[in-house]
Order: C-alpha cells, then structure tokens, then sequence
C-alpha cells in the first residue's frame, strides 16, 4: 500500500473541511447571515485573519458589525489606517457598521474623528439598520456623563424603535447592539450596567428581540437570562480575557434559512474553525 507523509495527509484534511465551510451552506438550507465581531484593539494580525475568513463565507454576509472598541488609542490616525487597510476583505465584499467604543472616545476630537473613519448619524451614535425582515439597533454605551448605560434621550428613542418594530409586519426579528454589556461575566462581573435589570426588563416586553450582542470583555460568552439571549463576542482581535471561559479569537455569524423559525450562533476562529453552534428561538 502506498504511503503518503503526514504533512500531505494534514493538508487533504484541512483543505477539504475549507471546502466543506465555504460551499455546503447552501445545501444545509441558509439563505443569508450577519457577522458580528468586537474589540480589535491593535491586535491587526489577528483582525486581518477574521476578516479574511468572513470574506469566505457562502452566501456572502449581508453585513458586519462591530460591537466597539477598534481603537485602543482615541482617535489614532495610524489605528485607523490600519484597521481600514485590514477590513478591506470585508468592506470590499459587504457593509462594516460598528457602535461606538470606550476606546473609540467621546470628547470632542474623538467624536470628530470617529464621524470621519465610520458612518454614523449627524446627531448621534446610536441608529438602527435593516436588512431583510430584521431590525439592528445600535447603541451607544459611552455617551459624555452617562457612561455603561442607556438613559435619557437615547432610552427613550430605543422604546420607540423597538414600539414600532413590534407593530411592523415587515420586521420579523430584531437584534440589539452596543459595546458594554448588561450581565458582565467575565473580568468586569461586579459592574453591571446601570439600570441593567430595568433594560432587561424592558427588552422581555418586546417579543420580536431575538439576542443582544455586546462586546467590551475580550472573550466570548452565551448567557441566557429568562429566556433572553445575552450574547458577549470580544474576541476580534485584542488580548483575550482568561479565566472565564470562552477566550478565543473569533467572530460570530447569524444565520437564517428556508425554514423562517431557524436562526443559528456560530462563533468562527481564525482557521475557518467553528467553535460554539448553537440556535436561537424564533419567537419568545
């Protein structure tokens, strides 16, 4: 019997599980996803790795979001360069949205800045994107005196978006989004987000939000609070959190199918690997 070397027979393996990842998406039934990402943090190398792996998947995202905290440095002009030199993968193929960051910064020369590198509204940095039938709302954790929450103006125009989704038959699904997170579990457990059980609250009243990703811990975390997915993806890129659990580098793809109750969590490492899988409800 003819014997091939090791090496030969690692890479028929590798590259025939590429394969597998790129093109049997279509067969299992999805039609189309989201990526979901956060905390890059000068970890370029890293960054450029996911990016090239999101730019692999079939069929090809509808966007990507960025949970905060590209910059370690506010308004670092050689942190942008590079990290839009590394995104191409993605901005070439698909739309990058992001919300904005503690790292990102909020003084006045950061605000301008961050306006510059990314798309945000003329007002303010929470907005909400859709694509399909499902809503994204973005918003922004790390507004000038009211930092780690949700209050005030932006509360309110939250209680109005998710209002109008539950009453819009064209939105099927909605999905939250900002940088710090309700339920920390990892380093920064003991510091939950202001007013968190309240928004917790509020969010199991409205039947249409399927998960609420965050980043800000550099790790990942799946915590399910009363039937609510809470859903932590920081591993993008920056130095990972250990001793909780889940610290890998990854970003996470939302998946949807031809059958409308199926929506699936996949985390995704740099070599293509998927790590944690795992369905959401379609209803509550």
């Amino acid at each position: 019997m003819k014997r091939y070397p090791v090496f030969v027979l690692i890479l028929f393996v590798f590259l025939s599980s590429c394969s597998f990842n790129k093109e049997t998406n279509y067969a299992m039934g999805e039609t189309w996803s989201f990526i979901v990402f956060s905390d890059i943090q000068q970890g370029f190398g890293v960054y450029g790795a996911l990016a090239r792996q999101m730019a692999r998947i079939e069929p090809g995202p509808d966007a990507a979001f960025c949970c905060g905290d590209i910059m370690l440095r506010p308004a670092n002009e050689a942190e942008w360069e590079s990290f839009h030199r590394y995104s191409l993968p993605i901005t070439q193929n698909f739309p990058l949205r992001m919300a904005r960051g503690n790292h990102e910064g909020n003084d006045p020369v950061s605000e301008l800045v961050l306006r510059q590198q990314m798309e945000f509204p003329p007002e303010q940095f929470y907005y909400t994107y859709r694509t399909r039938d499902v809503l994204l709302i973005i918003l922004d954790t790390e507004i000038a005196g009211q930092e780690n929450s949700i209050s005030g103006q932006q509360l309110a125009w939250l209680k109005q978006k998710l209002g109008d989704a539950e009453k819009d038959c064209c939105t099927n699904h909605v999905f939250v989004l900002m940088h710090r997170p309700l339920f920390p579990r990892g380093k920064y457990a003991n510091t939950l987000m202001k007013q968190a059980e309240e928004l917790h609250q509020m969010f199991l009243q409205y039947s249409k939000i399927r998960a609420v990703f965050n980043g800000h811990e550099h790790l990942f975390n799946h915590y399910i609070r009363d039937g609510l997915h809470y859903i932590t993806t920081g591993g993008g890129g920056g130095v990972l959190t250990h001793g909780y659990g889940g610290n890998y580098n990854h970003f996470t793809k939302v998946s949807f199918y031809h059958d409308p109750f199926r929506i699936n969590i996949k985390t995704i490492g740099i070599f293509h690997e998927v790590v944690d899988d795992f369905d959401l409800p379609a209803g509550r």
